[in-house]
């Protein structure tokens, strides 16, 4: 069993930090089309990052819980672990 809120907060800082490293490429990628403002490349930048936070943290719980529902009724992933 995954725990799913665990996942979805795992999930949300991992695509948080995804949004902070390409951000940047992004409002580079949008100020190319036209002139962008200072307050618009910051208010860009801060709802695409909240936006991609939100949606990992929201997508992993979704994943935590379909997985909880599919691996109950077939069954759960095995792994073998062995010790070097």
């Amino acid at each position: 069993m995954l725990n799913s809120k665990s996942l979805a907060k795992v999930l949300g800082l991992i695509y948080l930090i995804l949004a902070l490293i390409f951000s940047p490429f992004i409002l580079l990628m949008m100020s190319a089309e036209g002139a962008l403002g200072l307050t618009e490349s910051i208010i860009i930048i801060i709802v695409v990052i909240l936006f991609y936070g939100i949606a990992g943290a929201i997508g992993g719980f979704l994943i935590g819980v379909i997985y909880n529902f599919v691996a109950k009724k077939v069954g759960g992933i095995e792994m073998e672990i062995e010790t070097a």
